[in-house]
């Protein structure tokens, strides 16, 4: 019995990670399909431009990741004032260092694709951010919504049980 309730969790804990990679990778694919439409990528573009992209958000990531995993070691009821010279430091080369990458990509980016898309991509990742974080939004609100449903009902028919018992 102990087996096939530790069967069941793990079962369950590995379909939530699937579940997660799956959106992931839906996220991505729709980042891609926008990117590549508001861009105009030809498809002699689009295979030379997505890995070079790839990497610049790749080092971007790490970068921000560094910067939030030393900000997640501090205690933040006793951070010392050295410590927090720092975080300003390194949120400070933070900014230079993706303004380095974004330089840096963008001149390679003009060796594969023009400047005006050059131009349109800033936009096109903002537009992409600002629809997803508008998607996630409607749908949390739509949740919970559902769960006042829910709660909703179960006041009812506890109401409805207490009537019944008197």
């Amino acid at each position: 019995m102990k087996k096939l309730i530790i069967i069941l969790i793990i079962s369950l804990v590995g379909t939530g990670v699937f579940a997660q990679e799956q959106a992931k990778e839906k996220i991505e694919s729709a980042r891609i399909g926008f990117i590549t439409e508001r861009l105009g990528l030809t498809p002699d573009q689009a295979e030379r431009f997505w890995p070079l992209y790839n990497e610049y958000r790749l080092k971007n990531q790490d970068a921000a990741n560094k910067f939030r995993q030393y900000r997640a070691g501090l205690n933040p009821d006793a951070v010392t004032d050295e410590e927090s010279k720092r975080v300003v430091e390194m949120e400070l080369e933070l900014k230079q260092h993706r303004l380095d990458l974004e330089r840096e990509y963008s001149k390679r980016m003009l060796d594969v694709i023009s400047t005006q898309q050059v131009a349109s991509l800033r936009k096109a990742e903002r537009d992409f951010r600002g629809i997803l974080l508008r998607r996630l939004q409607e749908a949390r609100q739509q949740k919970l919504r559902q769960h006042q449903r829910f709660q909703n009902r179960d006041q009812v028919r506890d109401q409805i049980r207490d009537r019944y018992r008197d």
